[in-house]
């Protein structure tokens, strides 16, 4: 959520193969497009994510029918956010979808709010969302579910800390790693409600840290390595380190906003999405302090 520049149109022609079997379509670093996977074995389809809006979610249909042919096809998502996950309902009846129970609830809990947030954007986010309705999973899990697709397995592992139920995508064999917005490459991390955990973003980071990936898929900007599960694991230990030192010299919140923006800027210059700098700091504050979170207003007037 930053400065539409483009319309948030996922081009499903981009689709690249990264591994046998395992296609992203890449987020062509526009807003509100995720990296989308497509993994296939040799008896069913998985889809990671459908995008924002039915147009977007036929795009990615149109393109896991042409890959799996007379395969089973199924859909997860990395968590419920409109951008992620409002293209499933034409999905609905000709794939199987899963999530994670948390994932689930919170789309319950949440997801009509999200649509007004989303829609209130601009124009063309509000004609990408037109239509759109939330469609539940037809199953869910708690943990971990292992998923064989034929010659390829693929684990999907509930984690937290972007939202409450976020969810990573991992092909063990092949060593790749879907993230979903628990790694962004080079962009500051959401923090957006009081869901949102950098204490649990941390510990969420340590495990995709231990399995040891060898491409990382975020989800938005480039593909990258363990180096990128590294750096953002280092942004929230350096973040919340700083605050905690200035909660502790006793500075007001208001300094604080003020101070650490200036410092995180300064050491992360070539990070974008600055407009969530201040929901991390107030976040990371009120988790450290145990006082209710409260979120700066949200402004879509800054450049990712």
């Amino acid at each position: 959520m930053s400065q539409f520049n483009r319309p948030p149109l996922i081009q499903a022609e981009l689709a690249r193969e990264i591994a046998p079997g395992v296609m992203v379509i890449p987020d062509q670093h526009s807003d509100l497009v995720p990296n989308i996977g497509i993994i296939s074995g040799t008896d069913a389809v998985l889809v990671v994510d459908s995008g924002l809006g039915i147009a977007n979610g036929q795009r990615v249909l149109h393109k896991a029918r042409e890959i799996a042919g007379a395969k089973s096809l199924l859909l997860t998502s990395t968590h419920f956010h409109p951008e992620h996950a409002f293209g499933t309902q034409v999905f609905k009846g000709l794939a199987i979808i899963i999530s994670n129970a948390a994932q689930a609830d919170e789309l319950q809990e949440k997801g009509a709010l999200f649509l007004h947030i989303f829609r209130d954007l601009g124009p063309e986010v509000r004609e990408a969302l037109e239509g759109v309705e939330m469609v539940m999973p037809d199953e869910t899990y708690q943990g971990e579910k292992v998923i064989d697709l034929g010659g390829k397995q693929v684990v999907l592992r509930e984690l937290a800390g972007h939202t409450r139920g976020d969810q990573i995508v991992f092909l063990p064999h092949e060593g790749i790693l879907f993230t979903g917005d628990l790694v962004e490459n080079r962009l500051f991390p959401i923090l957006f409600d009081q869901d949102a955990s950098s204490r649990r973003w941390i510990e969420a980071l340590t495990h995709m840290l231990r399995l040891a990936p060898t491409t990382v898929v975020p989800g938005h900007g480039d593909l990258g390595t363990t180096a990128l599960l590294q750096e953002v694991q280092d942004f929230f230990t350096f973040v919340r380190e700083d605050i905690n030192l200035r909660i502790k010299e006793g500075q007001a919140l208001e300094l604080i906003d003020k101070e650490a923006a200036r410092v995180i800027k300064e050491r992360y210059q070539e990070w974008g999405n600055d407009l969530w700098i201040p929901f991390v700091i107030r976040s990371v504050y009120a988790e450290l302090t145990g006082t209710p979170l409260k979120s700066p207003e949200l402004s879509v007037g800054s450049a990712r």
